[in-house]
């Protein structure tokens, strides 16, 4: 029965998944489309009331509906309907219809017309749409007002030439103890374990070693890795973050410390490229996330 109920909580989520990318897709299009008919700060303007706008939208939502207050801090898991704490938090009645409710049923078209129709069916669909949507719209509308502050040039202040005394800089303050931007818990015997699956699953061009990894996680790599499929890169750190093995901002720590190279271009990946990466892979997992799936398990095993 448990075998059953999970691969159809799998197949409801993939339902879901592709909902989302349908709303956050018709999103992100229409603020392109704003682009070309406001000005530059119009468009900061706007971009910063959106922000306003959509957390206000995701307060409501989880404050409204006990469901989604639950399952918030589980959206970034690939299978969160299941692997969350969502369906112990159903009522029985809740249970049986997303136990039986048949996926081959679902009409894609059907929902674009109303996106509430299968909430009789799928309690709460239609809200845990919107919200895995606008939590994902939330984080691009960020990443675009960063970028916007980071295109301002410098005022005349900042330019203008720093006294005698403000010249000499104190001698830094050494800071002791060991550095760890993943935050990392990983043992050497998880790292191990890890090198295996990125191994057998490809995700650099390289094979790798315990040291590198360790490296890695500490960003301290003697040189650079090269992505061999962004999406399997982007899986497995989301795995690793979901279970608490790395931090959330995995994003950040990559893109910052340098420490990949795109498979095509020998430019470093960033923040955007992984996250349009983390972004696809939970729409459709990439060839080859079974064997993720597999590790993480051992992983969890201890």
């Amino acid at each position: 029965m448990k075998d059953f109920r999970e691969t159809n909580f799998k197949k409801i989520q993939q339902l879901l998944d592709k909902c989302v990318a349908h709303e956050y897709g018709m999103k992100t299009n229409a603020l392109a489309l704003k682009r070309e008919y406001l000005t530059e700060a119009q468009m900061n303007d706007y971009i910063r009331q959106e922000i306003f706008n959509v957390t206000e939208n995701l307060v409501s939502l989880c404050q409204k509906n006990r469901a989604l207050h639950n399952i918030r801090f589980d959206i970034l898991m690939p299978d969160f309907l299941w692997e969350s704490g969502f369906f112990e938090n159903l009522s029985f009645d809740e249970r049986k219809k997303y136990i039986s409710f048949q996926c081959s049923s679902f009409d894609m078209d059907k929902y674009l017309q109303s996106s509430t129709c299968y909430d009789e069916q799928l309690p709460f669909f239609s809200s845990i749409v919107r919200l895995v949507m606008q939590t994902q719209y939330l984080e691009y509308l960020q990443q675009s007002e960063d970028a916007s502050h980071a295109s301002v040039p410098l005022d005349e202040k900042s330019e203008e030439q720093p006294k005698e005394e403000e010249k000499a800089q104190p001698e830094p303050t050494k800071i002791v103890g060991k550095s760890n931007p993943f935050k990392s818990v990983l043992t050497t015997q998880q790292i191990k374990l890890l090198v295996e699956c990125i191994n057998e699953a490809h995700i650099f061009t390289t094979t790798i070693t315990p040291k590198i990894l360790s490296d890695f996680f500490a960003c301290k790599l003697n040189g650079v890795l090269k992505s061999n499929n962004n999406r399997l890169l982007a899986y497995l750190m989301m795995q690793l973050s979901c279970y608490n093995y790395i931090a959330y901002e995995w994003q950040s720590v990559i893109a910052n410390n340098k420490l990949v190279l795109a498979k095509i271009k020998d430019k470093y990946l960033t923040r955007s490229d992984l996250s349009s990466a983390a972004d696809n892979v939970k729409c459709i997992y990439p060839k080859g996330y079974e064997i993720i799936d597999k590790y993480i398990k051992q992983l969890q095993k201890g």
